[in-house]
């Protein structure tokens, strides 16, 4: 199972993309407000207790996560980072048999995104 301060990494990682990508609000403050929101925590503290992605598992969303904010910063474009954070979506559904996992909000947002089904 993966750590709680993984998949506390992971889930203020996906929420921050998404506003920044749909609210236009500012990455880094929104990671840092998540990161510490009681809400955020607790979801991180569940799912790392029921999880059955392993820590490596969840060690690559992040990575995934982090190359979505780079590119972010290095085209600024909102399709792209919508496409990017669709795909990320779209690999854990994959690795999920084809559902999002019951983590946080996560279909809510990606519906938000209006990612490709």
């Amino acid at each position: 199972m993966a750590s709680f301060g993984t998949w506390l990494e992971v889930l203020s990682y996906v929420k921050a993309l998404v506003e920044a990508i749909t609210l236009g609000k500012d990455f880094q403050h929104q990671y840092e407000e998540h990161r510490n929101e009681r809400a955020t925590i607790a979801e991180a503290r569940r799912v790392s207790t029921e999880s059955t992605y392993s820590e490596d598992e969840v060690q690559a969303i992040l990575g995934r996560l982090k190359n979505c904010r780079d590119r972010f910063i290095k085209e600024g474009t909102g399709a792209g980072r919508t496409s990017c954070m669709c795909s990320v979506f779209r690999d854990v559904m994959d690795g999920n048999g084809g559902k999002l996992p019951r983590i946080d909000d996560w279909e809510n947002l990606y519906r938000q995104l209006n990612c490709p089904r």
